[in-house]
């Protein structure tokens, strides 16, 4: 008797659809992604083409359109290709601290994007406070010390502060030039005109217009020292006269030395 031999079915498991159906929604994705984002950059519609400048006082229209056109660009890179743009969607801080470095004149700038294509810079110029004189070198700073630029010979600077350094110790001119308006303020209610300050290494001398200088230690309380020497004022009005007197040290302690 011959037995029938029973067939095995084997069963495929069908394939899925949609492993293919989210790649293809991802690639979808990533090429209308990629498509959006190439043409705000590179579309000539949206490359800045309209530059406004506002605000400059000193500096020059013409300079600053120059440097902010050129810091404006943005280049780079792709599978060995290289690409400019000036796209108006792209952030503008770094590029606006990049003119600065530039034009140390400007302290501050603010931005206004004119879509599509405009872009309105205005400008804070920063204001000269003092002459600053260092080693052969004369330049303008402003009150928190920050460099301004060199003078130039048509420069009236008989209005500003002087102040020379006559060592290379590190300064922080920010706070150096903190104590030099206290002791404007104190010694203009003084009525004693100050000529120029000249900082040493240990010690800060003041020339006044008084014919006498005076002597402080910047390391120490400089409100006492200023005490000190308005004491010494009140008590003898010769003194600030500039009457047989060459200098007032208020350094020591609780001495105020008058060398006549």
């Amino acid at each position: 008797m011959i037995k029938k031999r029973k067939k095995k079915i084997i069963r495929r498991r069908k394939k899925s659809i949609f492993p293919n159906f989210f790649f293809s929604i991802s690639l979808f994705s990533s090429i209308i992604i990629l498509s959006a984002l190439g043409f705000l950059l590179f579309s000539p519609r949206f490359q800045i083409d309209n530059l406004v400048i506002s605000g400059n006082t000193n500096l020059s229209t013409e300079e600053i359109e120059r440097i902010a056109n050129e810091k404006m660009k943005t280049s780079f890179s792709v599978m060995g290709m290289d690409f400019v743009t000036e796209s108006i969607f792209l952030s503008l801080g770094g590029k606006i601290n990049q003119i600065k470095e530039a034009m140390p004149e400007i302290e501050r700038i603010s931005i206004k994007k004119n879509f599509p294509s405009g872009l309105s810079l205005e400008i804070v110029e920063k204001t000269p406070f003092a002459l600053w004189k260092y080693n052969n070198e004369e330049f303008l700073v402003d009150k928190n010390g920050s460099f301004i630029r060199y003078i130039e010979k048509d420069d009236d600077v008989t209005e500003l502060i002087q102040i020379k350094q006559e060592d290379s110790t590190d300064l922080d001119k920010k706070e150096l030039i903190n104590n030099i308006l206290i002791i404007s303020s104190k010694l203009s209610k003084e009525e004693i005109s100050v000529l120029s300050y000249n900082i040493f290494n240990d010690r800060l001398k003041v020339d006044t217009t008084n014919n006498f200088f005076i002597l402080l230690d910047l390391r120490q309380d400089l409100s006492w020292q200023i005490e000190k020497l308005i004491a010494v004022l009140d008590r003898n009005d010769q003194i600030r006269r500039g009457e047989n007197v060459k200098y007032i040290d208020l350094r020591f302690d609780n001495q105020a030395i008058i060398q006549k």
